[in-house]
C-alpha cells in the first residue's frame, strides 16, 4: 500500500500543465473567473502555479548598475483573449528594507521609475496609486502569446550603486471592460544584499501582504490540490525556506509530516 506521501508525490509528478517558451523569472498571466491573475511557471514540475504575487530580481544583473527588466510577464498560449491590451499601475510608494526591524514599512528615499512603452513612470514618494499605461498586447492569433518586459530604474539608473531591497506594489489591468484587475503584485528589487536577506524579505511580504489563511495552500488559491504539493515538493527539494513549516532552519521529516497533517485537514 502506497503511504500518503507517495501517493501526494505521485499526484504532483503526472500533475503536468503544457508550458511552452515560459521563462520562471516572469509571472505568468492568465483570466481565471473574469479577473487577470498572475502566476509562476515551476520548470521542476512543469506546472503554471496560480495565483502567484511575489517576484524577485536582480538590479545590475544586466550589467546596469540600479537597473533590471525582470520580472517579464508571459502568458501560455490560449490563456489570454486575442488582441487585448494589459497595462499597469503603481498602487503604493516603494519600500526599503530595514535589516534591523526586518520588514518593508519604511518608504524609500530612492526614486524607482517604470519604464514602458517608451514612458517612463515614477512610483510615488508617498502612498498614492499612480495610474500607469499600456505596456502589451496579445497577439490577435487565438493562442493570443503575450510575452512583455518593462524596465526598472532606482534613482533613475545612476551612480552610485546602492546595496539594498526595494519593494514595488503594482496592479495589472486590462482594457476590456468585463475583466477585473489582478491582485496586487510585489516586486522585490535586490542589489548587493545576502541571499538570505532576500530570503526574509519575500517571506516577510508573503506572511504580512500576501498571507494565506491554510498552511496546506501553498498557492493561496483557496483551493486544496496537486498544485500545491507540487509547490511545497519542489521548495522542499530546493531547499526554500517556504517549506520549513515549524520553522526551524532545517528541512526534513518533520516538515513533510507537518504538510501532510495540514493537508489531511484541509482548510477552514
Amino acid at each position: 500500500m502506497k503511504t500518503q506521501f507517495a501517493v501526494l508525490t505521485s499526484l504532483a509528478i503526472i500533475a503536468t500543465t503544457q508550458a511552452q517558451d515560459l521563462h520562471d523569472a516572469d509571472f505568468v498571466l492568465s483570466i481565471e473567473n473574469d479577473r487577470l491573475v498572475a502566476g509562476v511557471f515551476d520548470p521542476q514540475s512543469g506546472n503554471v502555479v496560480t495565483p502567484f504575487r511575489v517576484k524577485s530580481s536582480v538590479l545590475g544583473a544586466e550589467g546596469f548598475p540600479n537597473f533590471t527588466n525582470d520580472p517579464g510577464f508571459n502568458a501560455q498560449l490560449g490563456q489570454l483573449i486575442p488582441g487585448m491590451s494589459i497595462g499597469f499601475s503603481i498602487l503604493s510608494a516603494p519600500r526599503i528594507w530595514d535589516n534591523d526591524s526586518m520588514d518593508f514599512e519604511t518608504i524609500a528615499p530612492d526614486s524607482i521609475v517604470v519604464r514602458a512603452a517608451g514612458q517612463s513612470i515614477d512610483a510615488p514618494s508617498a502612498d498614492t496609486v499612480v495610474e500607469g499605461i499600456v505596456f502589451g498586447q496579445a497577439s490577435s492569433s487565438p493562442s493570443a502569446s503575450f510575452h512583455h518586459h518593462m524596465q526598472y530604474l532606482l534613482n533613475g539608473g545612476l551612480p552610485p550603486t546602492i546595496d539594498g531591497l526595494w519593494l514595488l506594489e503594482l496592479e495589472l489591468w486590462t482594457t476590456l471592460s468585463n475583466i477585473e484587475p489582478s491582485e496586487p503584485l510585489y516586486l522585490i528589487f535586490a542589489q548587493g544584499d545576502s541571499e538570505a536577506q532576500l530570503n526574509d524579505a519575500i517571506a516577510w511580504v508573503e506572511d504580512n501582504l500576501v498571507g494565506t489563511s491554510c498552511l496546506a495552500d501553498f498557492n493561496g488559491d483557496g483551493l486544496l490540490n496537486f498544485f500545491d504539493v507540487s509547490l511545497f515538493l519542489s521548495g522542499f527539494t530546493a531547499g526554500d525556506a517556504a517549506s520549513d513549516l515549524n520553522n526551524d532552519g532545517v528541512l526534513n521529516f518533520f516538515d513533510v509530516s507537518l504538510y501532510l497533517s495540514a493537508f489531511g485537514q484541509g482548510c477552514p
